[in-house]
């Protein structure tokens, strides 16, 4: 695709070339996506020849195969993910003249938003939720800052995602004892740049680091050989060293071992020899407790299980020395993810556990789940999961809207729509939250005036401040009696 970041004006030459070529692969592409990069090339032109004209053919060219080929893949899909949606968008934003294009633009973009907004608000939700995982959810919630809640949400999460890194960013530069520690703080006081004096003590641990970060070797000189007149030339090494450092170079590296060696060039050398001399301790005391048995020395067989009951206390003090031992050995970065490690997997047990003890109670009409809440508030909608039931669905919906706040013609027939697609969904209407609103109409649009109520609410809509102008009081207060009347009807 063609650098659109470049704006060095071309020569003329640069020009034709340019030209010529985008010409001849115009001539030979077929596929839209390639057209559509054409495109791109043809806009970097300019008003050379006729570039813009090209550029007008390449997107008339690929916008039916574009559009015909995205919305296919959509249609009953219901684990279309961001990248996608955010794609299709962009697409669509470029044949925005074809059919319907401009409108679905805005849906990808408002269903790529939704699914932004619920996996941020489930990452943030979750107690769970560790350092890197809000960090994720944040810059979720920075690329729609206009969508719902979510500058409220970023600006409430932003500032406690910032504290938590930069206190543990801290505590390594104070507690830490190696460069790694002080390269892993200085790139956590890196990603909050701009929070406190984080970029200042990023500097502070990166000098740390190089202080402590061990001294490579420099290679020494090669020995020079007799000069021939003012050039001098180098000794060439001997066949044995050539072939020792072709063997090194063709060596593979093993980055287990490599791993290995980085792992116990940090770790404390003395707490790891304490370590040992418990595990030893340990081992030793269990074997000899099973041991016990087959030793026939008579003060032994006497007192076998006082000594039996020595061996379990020694072999358990040592475990619980070993294993403090062992963990002071490591760094701090090194215990922290060896913490992770062991509660993803102790999570990873009990998960089963906790699915059949939610179930066995859930049998008995006792529910343990809670309702997600974010802020003290929960967050509403007219969708809703499969496995609500029928009561609950309709306990929830409500249009929190009032008529009379309404200022604009464009807002009253958007009130009208939200107040019948109630009206629909309480006498058991299903509508999933991926169908757009020409899909709706096209399904419960029956009659001539419900489809004039989705025409007039499309325009509402979509079209901007331009719809008050086209959308008269006569046509609101239509609009309105066929929305009584259906609602009177159910």
């Amino acid at each position: 695709m063609a650098d659109n970041t470049r704006r060095k004006p071309m020569s003329e030459s640069e020009l034709s070339a340019a030209y010529t070529k985008a010409s001849y692969e115009f001539a030979n592409t077929s596929g839209w996506r390639e057209l559509l990069s054409l495109a791109d090339d043809f806009r970097l032109l300019d008003t050379y020849k006729d570039s813009p004209q090209m550029v007008l053919k390449c997107i008339k060219g690929a916008s039916a195969p574009a559009y015909r080929e995205i919305t296919t893949s959509f249609e009953g899909r219901d684990d279309v993910t961001v990248e996608e949606y955010r794609e299709a968008a962009r697409v669509m934003g470029l044949i925005s003249d074809y059919m319907d294009a401009r409108e679905l633009m805005r849906v990808y973009t408002v269903r790529a938003n939704i699914l932004t907004y619920e996996m941020a608000t489930d990452i943030l939700s979750n107690s769970e939720t560790d350092t890197e995982a809000m960090g994720r959810a944040v810059e979720m919630l920075r690329t729609i800052k206009t969508f719902r809640n979510s500058r409220d949400l970023l600006e409430r999460f932003e500032k406690h995602y910032f504290d938590t890194v930069y206190r543990e960013a801290l505590h390594l530069l104070e507690n830490g004892k190696v460069y790694t520690e002080f390269d892993e703080a200085a790139e956590m006081f890196e990603k909050i740049s701009v929070y406190s004096d984080a970029k200042e003590q990023a500097a502070i641990c990166r000098k740390r680091a190089n202080q402590l970060r061990p001294k490579t070797k420099k290679a020494k000189p090669e020995k020079a050989a007799a000069k021939t007149g003012d050039q001098a030339t180098r000794v060439k090494p001997t066949r044995r060293k050539q072939e020792n450092t072709e063997a090194r170079q063709k060596k593979p590296k093993d980055e287990t071992v490599s791993g290995v060696l980085e792992v116990w060039r940090d770790i404390d050398k003395r707490k790891f020899a304490q370590f040992l001399l418990w595990l030893a301790l340990f081992v030793g005391a269990i074997v000899f407790s099973i041991q016990i048995n087959k030793i026939t020395m008579t003060w032994i067989m006497a007192n076998a299980d006082l000594i039996r009951m020595l061996c379990v206390i020694a072999a358990g003090l040592s475990a619980v020395m070993g294993t403090r031992a062992f963990l002071q050995m490591l760094t701090a970065s090194m215990r922290k993810k060896l913490a992770k490690a062991a509660l993803a997997f102790g999570q990873k047990l009990a998960k089963p556990f906790v699915k059949a003890v939610t179930k066995l109670l859930a049998s008995i009409g006792i529910d343990i789940t809670r309702r997600r809440r974010l802020g003290g508030r929960d967050e509403k909608s007219i969708v809703h999961t499969e496995t609500e039931t029928v009561k609950k669905k309709k306990k929830r919906l409500k249009n929190e809207l009032k008529w009379v706040e309404q200022t604009s013609n464009s807002a009253r027939v958007r009130f009208i729509f939200i107040d019948y697609m109630i009206h629909r969904i309480k006498n058991g209407y299903k509508m999933r939250y991926s169908m757009t609103t020409a899909e709706i109409g096209k399904e419960i649009a029956i009659e001539p005036e419900e489809q004039e109520l989705f025409r007039v609410y499309q325009m509402a809509r979509y079209s901007g401040g331009r719809a008050d102008d086209e959308i008269s009081d006569a046509k609101v207060n239509e609009l309105r009696v066929i929305n009584l009347k259906k609602g009177s009807a159910s």
